[in-house]
């Protein structure tokens, strides 16, 4: 092994996802550097020396590695800290009710609502309640304008028939004058009741459907039950 192998060798240990693993490698690695350099410039030529840029560079090879693994360690341990500020926020919102980007909203007796904004006038939009099964139950077209709007549901499919209460979800798809496709944000409210924490960004199940924490746009007190 060479001076260039150790280095690339060290370089190679930084490339793993943990920032402990590579400072053991490192450690290894430096020692068997420190040899190959000592032996290097005991055994090198008198009448061509290695420059001192050449060993220069050689221990700012080493040294910029170091530096790299404690910048990941730190990176480590924000994410981590990040991670768990994000687990204790949302965990305070179970039994909220919050309002965030999603799709999916809760039939109850004969009612579901959803909200939606899109970018800009989109005359020919068409919006789609979908099951829990994937399939399309009810079509409605509209001409929608630019900004917020709100579509109310009375649970009945297409053909009239009305479906049983449970999680139901809505595509919107909007398109200008043009034809162009225009973006659309669409929105549900209901109370947080689970929390998947397994991710940095927690997943909250609202209205029996999964939206992320950092999807939240408002949160309230539920209303008292009449």
């Amino acid at each position: 092994m060479d001076i260039a192998s150790a280095s690339a060798a060290v370089q190679a240990a930084t490339s793993g996802s943990q920032s402990s693993t590579a400072s053991a490698a490192l450690a290894g690695n430096f020692d068997t550097f420190l040899k190959l350099l000592t032996t290097q410039l005991q055994h090198q030529d008198p009448t061509n020396p290695m420059s001192s840029d050449q060993f220069t560079q050689q221990l700012v090879q080493m040294s910029g590695v170091e530096q790299s693994i404690q910048t990941n360690r730190n990176l480590e341990t924000l994410i981590t800290a990040y991670s768990m500020q994000n687990a204790n926020l949302s965990v305070s919102l179970l039994g909220k009710e919050v309002t965030g980007s999603g799709t999916g909203t809760l039939l109850t007796d004969g009612a579901a609502s959803w909200s939606f904004a899109v970018a800009k006038d989109a005359p020919d939009t068409t919006l789609q309640v979908i099951n829990s099964d994937g399939a399309t139950v009810y079509t409605e077209k509209m001409d929608a304008s630019t900004g917020d709007h709100t579509f109310s549901w009375d649970g009945k499919d297409s053909k009239g028939n009305e479906l049983a209460d449970g999680t139901y979800f809505l595509k919107v798809t909007a398109n200008g004058a043009d034809g162009s496709p225009v973006a659309v944000d669409t929105r549900t409210t209901g109370l947080v009741t689970a929390i998947d924490l397994s991710t940095t960004d927690p997943l909250l199940t609202v209205n029996g459907a999964q939206i992320r924490y950092s999807q939240i746009t408002a949160v309230k007190e539920p209303e008292p039950a009449g």
